[in-house]
Order: C-alpha cells, then structure tokens, then sequence
C-alpha cells in the first residue's frame, strides 16, 4: 500500500465561513375551536336536530428539526463503517472544516494495488442552499472535490457518482457513500432499537409521501417527478448502505438514510403548505 501526504496540492485560499444550523423553536398553540372540559357533574347540551358539524381546523405542517452540526463535529467518522477511509471535522473560529481525511483506493499504475491518501491539512467547507431540508457543504479538496448532507451523526457524501483519480498520488479513490460509526461501536444490545427506529422512520416517509401527492393534485410535473423519486428511494439506498460494515444486523445505513429522505419530504411538504396558504391568502385580498 503507497501512503501518499497531498500537503504539496492543496490549494491555500482563505477559509470560508460555514453557516451554523439555526432551527427555530415552536411554541404550543391551541388549536382554534378548543374548548375547555365540562366541570364534573355537568351535562352537556344537546345537539339541535339537522346541525352541521364544525369543521375540523387544519393541521399546519411543520418542517422537520434538522440533525445538530454537533453531532458530527470532533469525532472520526468511517466511510462504510470501515477504516478504509475516514475523515474528521472541526470547528475553528466558527466555520466548520475538515480536520483530518483518508482516502483509500487503487493504484493507478498497478492494478490490484491499495493505496491510501492522507490531507492533515485543514480543508475548507463551502455551506450550499438545497431544497431537501438538509445542510449541505461542498469540500474545497482540488484534488478530488466532494460534497456530503449532515445528517444525525453521520455524512452522506457525493460527488456526483464520479471517483477521483489523484496522478500526483498515484491513486483513484471514490468518496461516495455513507460517513459515520465505525464497526467497533456498535452496541449489540442496541440492534433490535435501531431496526425498530428503522421501521418508525419508515412509515414517516410513507405518510408524507401521500401527504404530499395528495397536495399535488394540480401540479402534474411535479407530482410525477415525486413518484419517481420515491420509488427510486429504495434503490438507491440498497446501493449505498450494501457495503456499510454489520448492515445486516443493524441497519444503521438505512436508518441514516431513511431518516434523511422522511426529512426532505417534510421539509417539501411543510413548503408546500405555506405556499398555498400564502396563494390563497392573496386570492382574498382581491
């Protein structure tokens, strides 16, 4: 295996700031037509013969609290589970940046041969808007640029399906896939919770996910592209969790990414609503 350091192709612009996740607190509300119990002993009046039922009052969805940036902040996480590739984050100053990252691939030249890629130097992070809910960060690595979503304890890193191939290096290195706990902490005792977290999250998606076909009655495209979406859901999380380290007993992986797909379908649904509150409400100003 070639242990190559990278410190010579790193580029030494200065440090963006990485925007800190905020998430707004929210109050309990009574619900408009709530009344108070009857005292005991009291008999309630009767209703009149041929009376309409009060309507319900809708239910405002509300977007889904975001996974805390502490919870992958100070700790090494494991690219499937394994020490084959891990990579450390930090806050400095109050951006968030890569402390620490390992790369671990194939030689370029002699096929068959491992070869590891070690950048002590800090990287950058470049904060991005996204529609799905999540935080998102771009790494500033010239050599082989990568974005991840924060999720809870845990990063899904992208770049866009391509692995990095590092001529300096000798070495091609694919960072896609699933970032977080390593094989030895995993707790025994905890596998039947997780599966059963697993499950829970599970219907979530599902109950949003006719939420908000059901909101997209009039908006063909976008409800086609939602179907689509949620039957390549599956999938896709088979192919990024098949390698992630005890899947099989734990389920860890599809729990992280179920977790952040019942997310962006609350976060659209929550936006959904408010856009078409927001219609209507000027449709009455007319």
């Amino acid at each position: 295996m070639s242990n190559v350091s990278l410190r010579a192709i790193l580029s030494g612009a200065a440090l963006l700031s990485a925007l800190p996740a905020t998430t707004g607190a929210i109050a309990q509300m009574a619900l408009p037509g709530a009344v108070a119990p009857a005292p005991a002993g009291s008999v309630a009046a009767p209703v009149e013969p041929g009376a309409k039922p009060k309507p319900r009052a809708a239910v405002t969805p509300v977007a889904p609290k975001l996974p805390s940036e502490e919870t992958i902040v100070g700790r090494i996480l494991y690219q499937d589970g394994e020490a084959r590739g891990s990579i450390e984050l930090q806050r400095r100053g109050g951006a968030l940046e890569v402390a620490r990252l390992s790369l671990v691939g194939d030689r370029l030249t002699r096929s068959g041969e491992t070869c590891r890629i070690e950048v002590s130097e800090p990287l950058r992070l470049t904060p991005r808007q996204t529609t799905s809910g999540l935080l998102r960060y771009e790494v500033e690595f010239p050599a082989c640029p990568f974005g991840f979503d924060a999720l809870d304890g845990a990063i899904l890193v992208s770049s866009e399906g391509r692995a990095c191939e590092l001529k300096q290096a000798d070495c091609r290195a694919d960072p896609n896939g699933l970032w977080g706990m390593g094989a030895g902490e995993f707790d025994p005792k905890r596998a039947d919770e997780m599966l059963t977290m697993r499950a829970r999250i599970e219907q979530t998606v599902r109950n949003d996910y006719k939420a908000l076909y059901d909101k997209m009655k009039s908006e063909k495209g976008q409800r086609k592209e939602l179907v689509r979406e949620q039957a390549g859901f599956s999938a896709r999380r088979e192919e990024i969790c098949r390698s992630y380290v005890q899947e099989a007993d734990f389920g860890y992986c599809a729990l992280r990414v179920t977790e952040a797909r019942a997310l962006t379908l609350g976060t659209q649904l929550a936006s959904g609503f408010k856009k078409t509150a927001e219609a209507e409400g000027k449709k009455k100003k007319r």
